[in-house]
């Protein structure tokens, strides 16, 4: 979150041009700018290049953003001495683990801020920030690996505690999904040590709060020692046991009335998802149910291009889906701002769906249907037809999902009719006073993202707000490389910037 610094804000934002220069339509600006710590008031300067573009709609709006922290000589220089680590600080350090699950739980349960406890205690034992983190939970699934903070922050609070919104798949490890741990011991086989590099390796055994029931899991640890002198994890590898049981023989062949029953699963989901969202229910979660007994994720990859998505046309993730089916403002993860809601039909709801299959393919625990499905309008009546493609698989815990949706609107020759070419209209050059108030709305917007994050108000749509007046998403192809990223450092679309900002 850039646009809140991580949760501490940013109080100003100071511009300071190199150089702006002008090309018709189109300007660069270079320069450096100057960001102030909501927090502390500390001072970061950042380089900058920026292009601006005149849109159709006669606004001047970013489509190339390149953000770099300033080169440093130093960073190259040879590495100092470092001290090594010893037994007692990788015990010390699995101690503050353990007591740092104990307390998140602890407040989480007495209603606490259980998430500045995380944050904090995040900030001490993991090396994010310092250096590379390797961490491979337990309980995940579909994003198994958690290269930066906001992912660990999400798996152990949950997507929806988590600030900016989390990883779906996630329910709160450190408060074990609301039930909390009352006690957490680690039992080490082996612990390594390197000069300043520690790996430790055994079991740890997890206490429920609620049941009392206690949960071996494995674990590998890696710890360093930081720039600052302090001991932290850059490794961290949990597994639940191996058991043999789980290689059982292979699922069985999917029948045709399994198929049937997946597509009369699927309908009656929409008709009932619709419902609930015209009778003011939790139409999300019912939405929540129903995409994990109909679809594959978490199980298998799943190929899905919905019908009315032009931005992301395809998703890959359950948050993607998600997103789709009941509207990017419904959802606080993974939200794609084209998504309208197409369970609920933008508001207008269905109350009706029927498939009418051309052919029903079935290859073993494979099976493939295509045909047309038709929609009828919640409101007026009317009935949409809709091509399909539908692909199942009989999943691990013997449930036939889907692997394989692809969904399109019936062709129509009348769209690819000869249309008469037209000049495009004369567009006016952009000015540096331009320029310099698309600068100036930039800054003000971040220090209004900040504010309002830090006064608990709706900062993401605030932030969404802003990024559709200032970035071309939408209007021009972007070329936006932001300051804090490496794992994905080009953001071309703008659920990619709004990711970064937020």
């Amino acid at each position: 979150g850039f646009a809140i610094n991580g949760g501490r804000g940013w109080s100003e934002v100071e511009f300071d041009n190199h150089q702006i220069d002008l090309n018709g339509n189109t300007a660069i600006a270079m320069g450096n700018y100057y960001f102030t710590d909501a927090t502390d008031g500390s001072k970061s300067k950042v380089e900058y290049t920026f292009g601006y573009k005149r849109c159709d709609d006669g606004k001047v709006r970013i489509f190339l953003h390149h953000s770099s922290m300033p080169y440093n000589p130093r960073a190259s220089a040879a590495p100092v001495d470092v001290k090594p680590i010893t037994k007692h600080e990788v015990l010390s350090a699995q101690d503050k683990w353990a007591n740092a699950i104990k307390k998140i739980s602890k407040e989480y349960k007495h209603k606490k801020d259980f998430v500045a406890t995380a944050a904090k205690a995040a900030g001490e034992l993991y090396a994010y920030g310092h250096t590379d983190v390797l961490f491979k939970p337990t309980k995940a699934r579909d994003v198994q690996f958690r290269p930066d903070a906001a992912g660990a922050m999400s798996y152990f609070l949950g997507s929806k505690n988590a600030k900016g919104g989390g990883i779906a798949e996630d329910g709160g490890f450190a408060i074990n999904g609301g039930s909390g741990w009352s006690d957490v011991m680690f039992d080490n086989h082996k612990i390594d040590l390197k000069g300043n590099v520690a790996i430790a390796m055994g079991n740890y055994y997890f206490t429920d709060a609620t049941t009392g029931e206690e949960s071996m899991v494995e674990y590998t640890f890696g710890y360093t020692r930081c720039n600052d002198g302090k001991v932290r994890i850059f490794l961290h590898h949990s597994s639940v046991p191996y058991n043999p049981d789980s290689s059982a023989a292979g699922p069985a062949d999917i029948t045709e009335d399994e198929v049937r029953e997946a597509q009369d699963l699927w309908r009656d989901s929409i008709k009932a998802i619709s419902a609930d969202f015209k009778g003011k229910k939790d139409f999300v979660a019912t939405a929540g149910e129903a995409a994990g007994k109909l679809y594959a994720y978490g199980h298998a990859n799943v190929l899905f291009k919905p019908t009315k998505a032009k931005e992301a046309q395809f998703r890959p993730m359950a948050t993607d889906a998600m997103s789709y089916f009941v509207g990017a403002k419904n959802v606080e993860n993974g939200a794609i701002s084209e998504d309208g809601g197409f369970a609920i039909n933008g508001g207008r709801g269905w109350s009706d769906v029927a498939f009418d299959n051309h052919q029903i393919e079935l290859h073993g625990n494979t099976a493939l249907a295509m045909g047309n499905y038709y929609f009828t309008d919640a409101i007026d009546g009317s009935t949409s037809k809709v091509e399909y493609t539908f692909g199942y698989k009989r999943c691990d815990d013997g449930r036939v999902r889907i692997i394989l949706h692809h969904s399109s609107v019936p062709y129509n020759p009348a769209s690819t009719a000869a249309t008469e070419a037209h000049a495009p209209e004369k567009v006016h050059a952009i000015t540096e006073s331009e320029v310099r108030a698309a600068q100036k709305l930039w800054a003000d917007s971040i220090k209004k993202i900040s504010a309002e994050y830090l006064d608990g108000k709706d900062f993401v749509a605030t932030a969404g707000e802003a990024a559709g007046q200032l970035y071309a998403y939408g209007h021009s192809n972007v070329l936006f490389k932001p300051t804090k990223a490496k794992d994905t450092q080009f953001r071309s679309r703008g659920a990619e910037a709004m990711s970064y900002f937020v």
